[in-house]
C-alpha cells in the first residue's frame, strides 16, 4: 500500500524486547498502533555469530492483519561501534522497506524507537519520516540515548524523573505514563472459578524475575505467609547469588511459580489474588526507584491494592490503592492489613486514574505533539 499521501499509514516499532507472551510497554504500543496502522515490529537480534556475516535473510511472522514481526539482523558485530550500527541499520532498513509495498523515500512514515541499542539510523534518509524516541527504562546516558534524543521529532518518557535530562536535549518532550487497555480486563469470573485457582487469596508478584528482585524478602514472605506466595513472569536471573536464591524459592513448598503469561492469561490470577506486590532489592535502590512499573496497571485494573518498596509514580493513589513501604516490617504490616480487610481500595479514584491512561487517549496526546492525525481504529 502506497503511503505517499498526507497521512501516516505505516509505523515501524523498534524494540529491545522481543514479541512474545511477556507484554512489555513496547508490545502494548505495537499492538495498539496496529489497530490503526500497518505496523512492523522489529524484534532485537539474536546473539551475534560469525555466520551472520553471510546472512541477509530475516525471520518474519504475521501476528495479526495489521501487525507483522520481523527480527533485526546483526550482520556486523556491535563491538565494531557506531559504524556497525550504521551498516546494520541500513541493511535492516532495506529488509523492512521490502515488506511495505509502495514505500518510497518521500512517503509519510513513523518510526517509533523503543530500542536504545540500535536502529538509530533507520529511515533517517526518508524526508517525510518522523521519529519518536520512547524511553521506558532508566537508560539516561547509556547506549545511543543522547543521539536518539537529539534527532527525535518527539521524546516520550514514562517517568517524570527523566524530564530534565531530555528537555536539555530536545524541545519536544512529553511525559506519558504507562497505559491501559481495559479490554484485556473485561472478563468477569465467578467466586467458584477464582477459588479453584492456586492463586486465590495469594500474595502475587507479577513481572520479570531479574537480579534486581529482592529474593531475600520473598523468602521472608514465604516463611511468614506459608502457601500464599505466587510468582508470575519469566526467570531472567543470571548465575550467582540471585540464581541460587530464586531456585531455592521456587523449590519451596507453598511457593508457586506460574511462569511467563500474557495479559489475557494472567488476568484470572490477578483477579483471584489478595494483593499485588512489588519488591526490588535495596542494594541498587536509586536505579530501581527510577522505574515506572507496568505491573501496577494490571493490579489496579483487577481491583487489587499494591504494596511496593519503590515509587509507583501515581501520587493520586497514594494510600488509596498504592502503599509505599520503606522496610520489611512496614511491608508485613501492610500485608497483614490486606488480610484483615483494612487496606483501603478507593475504586472511584482507581477508575478515574485508569480512564485517564487509556491507550486511545495517550496516543491522541502523542500525535497532537507530533502534529499528525491519529486515524480511528480499523
Amino acid at each position: 500500500m502506497n503511503s505517499n499521501k498526507g497521512f501516516i499509514e505505516n509505523v515501524i516499532v523498534t524494540s529491545d524486547e522481543p514479541w512474545g507472551d511477556i507484554w512489555h510497554t513496547q508490545l502494548h504500543y505495537g499492538f495498539q498502533l496496529s489497530k490503526r496502522f500497518n505496523v512492523i515490529f522489529v524484534d532485537p537480534p539474536k546473539p551475534w555469530k560469525i555466520s551472520n556475516l553471510l546472512s541477509f535473510k530475516t525471520t518474519t511472522k504475521q501476528v495479526s492483519p495489521g501487525l507483522k514481526v520481523t527480527r533485526y539482523l546483526n550482520v556486523i558485530p556491535s563491538s565494531a561501534g557506531k559504524l556497525a550500527t550504521w551498516l546494520n541499520d541500513r541493511i535492516n532498513q532495506s529488509l523492512i522497506q521490502k515488506q511495505i509495498p509502495g514505500l518510497q523515500s518521500d512517503s509519510k512514515l513513523l518510526v517509533w524507537h523503543f530500542d536504545p541499542f540500535r536502529s538509530h539510523f533507520i529511515f533517517r534518509n526518508f524526508k517525510e519520516a518522523k521519529h519518536i524516541y520512547h524511553v521506558v527504562d532508566p537508560i539516561v546516558g547509556y547506549h545511543l540515548d543522547k543521539e536518539m534524543a537529539l534527532e527525535a521529532g518527539l521524546v516520550v518518557v514514562t517517568s517524570p524523573k527523566f524530564l530534565d535530562h531530555y528537555h536539555s536535549l530536545n524541545k519536544n518532550v512529553i511525559q506519558i505514563g504507562q497505559g491501559v487497555d481495559l479490554g484485556f480486563f473485561r472478563q468477569q469470573y465467578s467466586l467458584s472459578e477464582l477459588q479453584s485457582l492456586i492463586s486465590y487469596d495469594s500474595i502475587l508478584l507479577l513481572g520479570t524475575f531479574s537480579d534486581e528482585i529482592d529474593y531475600r524478602f520473598l523468602h521472608m514472605l514465604a516463611d511468614r505467609y506459608p502457601g500464599k506466595l505466587v510468582l508470575i513472569g519469566p526467570d531472567k536471573t543470571s548465575e550467582g547469588e540471585s540464581r541460587t536464591s530464586i531456585d531455592k524459592l521456587r523449590a519451596r513448598d507453598g511457593v508457586t511459580w506460574l511462569g511467563p503469561m500474557n495479559p489475557a492469561a494472567f488476568h484470572k490470577h490477578l483477579a483471584a489474588c489478595r494483593v499485588g506486590i512489588i519488591s526490588y532489592t535495596y542494594s541498587n535502590y536509586e536505579r530501581n526507584n527510577l522505574r515506572s512499573p507496568l505491573k501496577i496497571i494490571s493490579y489496579l485494573a483487577c481491583g487489587k491494592c499494591i504494596i511496593s518498596n519503590i515509587d509507583c509514580e501515581v501520587p493520586s493513589l497514594a494510600d488509596k490503592a498504592i502503599y509505599i513501604v520503606r522496610n520489611d516490617e512496614d511491608y508485613f504490616r501492610r500485608i497483614d492489613e490486606s488480610y484483615a480487610n483494612t487496606l483501603l481500595f478507593d475504586g472511584n479514584a482507581v477508575n478515574s486514574f485508569l480512564n485517564e491512561i487509556d491507550y486511545s487517549k495517550l496516543l491522541s496526546d502523542i500525535f497532537v505533539r507530533l502534529n499528525e492525525i491519529l486515524p480511528p481504529e480499523k
